[in-house]
């Protein structure tokens, strides 16, 4: 019998939970070095409870992931079950996204948070309290050993969408026009010059990010990514996990890096409901 998109969707959940369950098991049983610098992930046991861990919790904001990072070394058979996690992971988010598109055509809400049909699809099979998030999020896998890796917090990202005042005034004229301080602002971009462009900037919560450096020959190789999971480094007999450093528990409360002195961008928001800015000429 030929499946609907909601069935299948069901079945990839399900066969990701068993990968998962599978993958708890062999990292369980591993009696290779790990490193994990949280105090209440402290073992391997409640690493994989970490890893499993793609349910909302009571009062936890939709937008927020529970993260952790370390190092974790593995064998062929944790990597290849992480591999097997990682591609039911990746299926389930491909045909959760196409359920969704099936279902509404306003993609922007679609993309930046939970459609009301998947999740009663989901509740209707017992899954109402998944996390998408947390469930599409691929494990790390570093198939070759570094000779070092940094952790640091990168804690200046942010996200800067272009609008035209055009598009400003759209949004604008979605919310209450009868509040003065909208009107001051719809005032405001109808003195703008024709052809201005605006900023819509977006701050980005602190990541971890890992620093990876490797020797091969005489030449020095680096790759830097973000980690909000424990990374899986191969390793092979006898060998110990890469050098690396221990940063602090939680992201620093300042920026860490200057501003750049070529900004373009007023830092005064123009349009303060929207978090739109000014570039500066």
């Amino acid at each position: 019998m030929l499946q609907t998109p909601a069935h299948e969707l069901i079945d990839a959940l399900d066969t990701l939970l068993r990968r998962l369950n599978d993958f708890s098991a062999q990292l369980c049983q591993s009696n290779l070095p790990y490193w994990l610098p949280d105090e209440d992930i402290c073992d391997l046991p409640q690493c994989a409870a970490l890893f499993n861990d793609i349910w909302y919790r009571d009062g936890q904001d939709g937008r927020v992931t529970r993260t952790q990072h370390g190092l974790i070394g593995a064998d062929e058979t944790l990597i290849t079950a992480a591999h097997r996690v990682n591609t039911a992971k990746q299926c389930f988010q491909t045909l959760a996204t196409h359920y969704r598109l099936s279902q509404d055509s306003d993609l922007q809400n679609q993309i930046t948070r939970r459609e009301s049909l998947l999740a009663e699809t989901l509740q209707h099979h017992g899954y109402s309290r998944i996390h998408l998030r947390q469930c599409y999020r691929q494990i790390p896998v570093i198939e070759s050993r570094p000779v070092k890796i940094g952790f640091s917090w990168y804690t200046s990202g942010r996200s800067i969408k272009q609008l035209t005042p055009e598009q400003a005034l759209q949004r604008l004229q979605k919310m209450d026009t009868t509040q003065t301080h909208i009107q001051m602002q719809i005032d405001a971009l109808g003195r703008l010059m024709p052809g201005d462009m605006l900023a819509q900037l977006q701050s980005q919560v602190p990541v971890m990010r890992a620093n990876l450096l490797w020797k091969q020959d005489d030449r020095l190789l680096r790759k830097a990514q973000n980690v909000s999971l424990p990374m899986l480094i191969r390793l092979q007999p006898g060998e110990t996990l890469p050098e690396h450093n221990q940063p602090l528990s939680s992201p620093p409360e300042q920026r860490s890096r200057n501003l750049r002195s070529d900004l373009r961008i007023d830092p005064v928001p123009f349009l303060p409901s929207l978090r739109v800015h000014k570039y500066i000429n």
